[in-house]
């Protein structure tokens, strides 16, 4: 138990459930492209979660806990890290890239949007029937759906901040866990792209297209 709560466990854990929530976020992804298939099909598959609701329900528990544990790691080990630093960071500022300087600034914004997307979507949903209309509900153009401009525009903004998170995030997680330089980059060349720029350009794809009208 001491390890976990030591400098390098710490930063363990902060790897570890950094890369679940990135699988997380991959297959969240895929179930959100169902909306540019038209409103039968993510009608179904959201009734189709519905039929499977305690499943779903023990992964929405873990993926609260992985969140929770990502947030109070990240926090403390940024304390310990500008106390042991006399209130700097670890990294001189001319050299630590921006999105180092600011992971603890965005990850507050992306957790800010996170409970935004929990309150509109996720409630909303699970106050509805399984045999609703969940696609109109999305499309809805009121404060927290992506048919509300505003809304549209700090959810692109959050999703930014996140592809930058998540990009900084990977580098750190291969250096954490003592993989080579060599094989690093080659990671983060071909693998953690996927997560940092492909899945939050998906999602942007999806604000985009409901604002243009292409779902609808």
């Amino acid at each position: 138990m001491k390890f976990l709560f030591s400098s390098i466990g710490q930063k363990i854990q902060i790897a570890f459930s950094g890369i679940c929530l990135a699988i997380f976020l991959l297959f969240h992804l895929f179930n959100n492209l169902v909306l540019f298939t038209g409103s039968e099909n993510f009608n179904n598959m959201v009734g189709f979660l519905k039929n499977i609701h305690f499943l779903v329900r023990i992964l929405e528990v873990g993926l609260l806990f992985i969140i929770i544990l990502h947030v109070i790691n990240a926090i403390l080990s940024s304390i310990k890290n500008r106390k042991s630093n006399n209130g700097q960071y670890a990294i001189a500022t001319n050299i630590a890239p921006p999105s180092s300087k600011t992971m603890i600034w965005s990850g507050l914004v992306i957790l800010f949007f996170f409970f935004i997307h929990l309150r509109y979507f996720w409630y909303t949903f699970q106050t509805m029937g399984k045999d609703l209309n969940y696609f109109q509900v999305v499309l809805k153009n009121e404060f927290g759906f992506l048919g509300h401009t505003p809304t549209a525009i700090f959810y692109i903004i959050s999703i930014l901040l996140m592809s930058s998170h998540l990009k900084h995030g990977f580098m750190s997680v291969f250096k954490t866990l003592g993989v080579s330089i060599k094989y690093r980059d080659q990671i983060i060349k071909y693998l953690a792209f996927i997560f940092w720029a492909i899945v939050p350009f998906g999602f942007i794809l999806i604000v985009v297209a409901i604002q243009a009208g292409i779902i609808s």
